[in-house]
């Protein structure tokens, strides 16, 4: 059993990059890597990286990619168990292409095997979900599966990570029985009704989430960092320099670090600090994950957060 389970997607990555800037409705010289990924899946490899323990549950299909996904993780140290396996089903994909800069350009998702997540798998890890004392929703889900995971899960401390401003809609009913919350600045816009363009925007819709039973709540910026808010603290805290290389999955070792500081009883500004240093680790490498990232690192550049 884990102190952290993470119920969410579990996709094959394919992400494209040119070597120039990108020319539409033509074909772009350019680099294209298949890995890993899934918001659920890429924030318990961070966890499992930095020393935490944590679960997994997710489906896949019995593709060689998706099997490969889930003996990758369970060489981690990632309880599987939870990971369901459907036959003669292909493993959900995610395909992005991004510019010469390594922002996201677009991108396109194919994720229908998620719809097999129901709440009767979650019934299934009963015991599995009773041990943990964190657990983790990523807005890929079905917003039915969400509604009513997050209403069987509320005596639990409840992550939500909202995945995209076209996903955050799906937890706006369940919003006030989650612990904490990470979106971003258009995804806090969605799901707070509260239009965001300066500093005290970012703490009227964060009040707006506390006023609704959130108790941490997390709203990241991009470049310009974060900024954290609870019942007793708020603040902005800036990026330093970061040697960028891609942008993909900055935001869900953020979320990573989220649940370790829930674990492990951290104050919000220890944890926002430790997100800030996992994503400035994150965007050093064309992956994902980085696979460079642990617990150690992170402390040392927590100091220059």
């Amino acid at each position: 059993m884990a102190d952290i389970t993470v119920i969410g997607g579990i996709n094959i990555d394919i992400e494209g990059s040119p070597f120039r800037p990108l020319v539409m409705g033509d074909s772009n010289p350019g680099q294209i890597r298949l890995a890993f990924g899934g918001v659920g899946r890429n924030i318990t490899e961070n966890i499992a990286r930095t020393g935490g323990d944590v679960a997994m549950i997710s489906v896949v299909g019995d593709d060689f990619m998706g099997q490969s996904a889930v003996r990758q993780l369970s060489g981690l140290g990632v309880d599987t168990r939870g990971i369901l396996t459907l036959q003669g089903r292909t493993s959900s994909m995610y395909l992005s292409l991004l510019n010469h800069q390594h922002d996201m350009e677009l991108a396109m998702s194919d994720m229908e095997i998620l719809n097999a997540l129901t709440v009767e798998v979650l019934q299934k890890n009963e015991a599995l979900l009773a041990s943990s004392e964190v657990i983790a929703l990523d807005a890929n889900l079905d917003v039915e599966m969400l509604e009513q995971a997050a209403a069987m899960l509320q005596e639990k401390r409840l992550f939500f990570d909202p995945v995209s401003a076209n996903k955050a809609e799906k937890g706006k009913k369940s919003i006030g029985k989650f612990y904490a919350i990470k979106p971003n600045r258009i995804e806090a816009e969605v799901l707070s009704g509260v239009p965001i363009s300066t500093e005290a925007d970012l703490k009227r819709a964060a009040d707006c989430f506390l006023r609704q039973g959130v108790r941490q709540v997390y709203i990241t910026l991009n470049r310009d960092g974060v900024f954290f808010c609870d019942e007793n603290s708020s603040g902005l805290i800036r990026p330093g320099d970061v040697n960028l290389v891609s942008a993909t999955g900055a935001g869900d070792s953020f979320s990573a670090m989220i649940l370790l500081g829930m674990a492990e009883g951290r104050s919000i500004e220890e944890t926002a600090r430790m997100g800030m240093a996992a994503a400035s680790i994150a965007v050093e490498s064309p992956s994902a994950v980085n696979e460079n990232i642990n617990r150690e690192e992170i402390m040392r550049r927590m100091n220059d957060v």
